[in-house]
């Protein structure tokens, strides 16, 4: 029997679950920088609050989206 190489790893790499937040992209520095803000928030906040705390410490605010990609991503949702 013949194993087809290329079909092994096309499997592993389609079971294998995606990394989050991968550092690919034109925006990732940005989005590190406000994932780490928001980890840093209290739970339970609110979106505006999370808006603003994110806008004190770095300087500028953020969409509600990228916060539910964050709630997403920490299984907060």
């Amino acid at each position: 029997m013949e194993v087809n190489r290329y079909f092994i790893q096309n499997l592993r790499e389609a079971l294998t679950p995606p990394t989050p937040s991968k550092s690919f992209g034109p925006h990732w520095r940005r989005i590190a920088q406000v994932y780490k803000a928001l980890d840093q928030a209290e739970a339970g906040a609110t979106y505006s609050t999370l808006i603003q705390h994110v806008r004190q410490v770095t300087g500028t605010g953020c969409s509600r989206k990228l916060i539910a990609k964050w709630k997403r991503e920490r299984g907060l949702r």
